[in-house]
């Protein structure tokens, strides 16, 4: 089979199934709350459950022990561990023509649409670079958590970075293939149009979404009573990035992946439609989980902290 289209075929897959999910309120209310939206998730789910008046019995409560399946959120930082790590190893075996990378390329038929080494090169940087910037937030800038998420939202993000660190490359494979290297790999030439828009999306939506979390991660205040274990206490957001969009670091994830499809365009392509899927991927996982940051939110603090405010992107949802 076509590792592309498989690899596409994953991406939309799980898209459909994020929102498969949202949409049966069964599901919704049990697996999707994470984060500060998840405290207290697993004693208060089956009563909301209850009021939106979803059945219950067998099915309920095997669901029940399904959704007690939690991890720290904390987990986080696996997602870009494992991103950073596969990106370094996928460079070693692209440079050697490795058997892991032999064996997907074998599945991938001879095309003229390819993206160029240069280009390969340049997203893989950039995925790398990604990857990079949130493992160091993750492990310098994230405040101790009691909260946890779903086992199945974990897995599904480990996936994904699994998945990615191959779509960032998989279009170039005849390039790759067609490819000695040399000193001229290390040679900085001046940008294609394409190239250098996508790099300043790119660079500008990374240093966003960065502030975005250094400021939400000074909203969050540890408090320890005397003999008691740590709380954590939110603020509403006050930055002006906030005035526009409930989530506008989820917005900045869209603009990463986006620049990675501009960037990775094949020669005579529109678009790099496997990054495309990664987006649409991207864009459903984070459109839900806004989706509930909504109701938090506005639960949390009142309907006016989200009165005229976009759920992640501005004008659109």
């Amino acid at each position: 089979m076509d590792a592309i289209v498989l690899l596409r075929s994953a991406y939309l897959g799980a898209a459909g199934l994020v929102l498969f999910v949202f949409a049966v309120p069964a599901l919704r209310l049990r697996f999707l709350d994470y984060g500060p939206r998840s405290t207290g998730t697993e004693k208060k789910y089956d009563t909301r459950v209850e009021k939106q008046g979803v059945s219950e019995g067998a099915v309920g409560t095997l669901l029940d022990k399904l959704a007690e399946l939690r991890v720290p959120h904390s987990w986080f930082t696996s997602f870009y561990a494992v991103s950073v790590t596969l990106s370094l190893f996928w460079a070693a075996e692209l440079l050697v023509g490795g058997p892991s990378f032999q064996a997907i390329a074998q599945h991938v038929p001879s095309t003229d649409l390819s993206m160029s080494f240069s280009q390969v090169l340049v997203v893989w940087i950039m995925m790398l670079g990604q990857g990079s910037r949130r493992l160091y937030e993750c492990m310098a800038i994230s405040k101790p958590s009691e909260s946890r998420m779903w086992f199945g939202h974990w897995a599904l993000g480990i996936l994904f970075y699994i998945l990615t660190s191959v779509a960032v490359w998989i279009e170039g494979i005849p390039a790759i293939r067609n490819h000695t290297p040399s000193t001229q790999d290390f040679l900085i030439q001046g940008p294609s149009a394409r190239t250098f828009i996508s790099i300043l999306i790119f660079l500008l939506a990374s240093g966003f979404q960065h502030d975005c979390h250094a400021y939400l991660a000074s909203l969050k205040e540890s408090k320890k009573p005397d003999g008691g274990a740590a709380t954590s206490h939110y603020r509403l957001p006050e930055h002006p990035a906030f005035s526009i969009s409930l989530t506008p670091h989820y917005f900045a994830e869209c603009l990463i992946y986006l620049s990675l499809a501009i960037a990775a365009t094949p020669k005579g392509g529109l678009m790099n439609w496997t990054l495309v899927t990664a987006l649409v991927f991207v864009m459903a996982n984070l459109g839900v989980t806004a989706y509930g940051t909504g109701q938090w939110y506005e639960r949390k603090f009142g309907s006016d902290a989200v009165k005229g405010k976009a759920r992640m992107i501005p004008l659109v949802f």
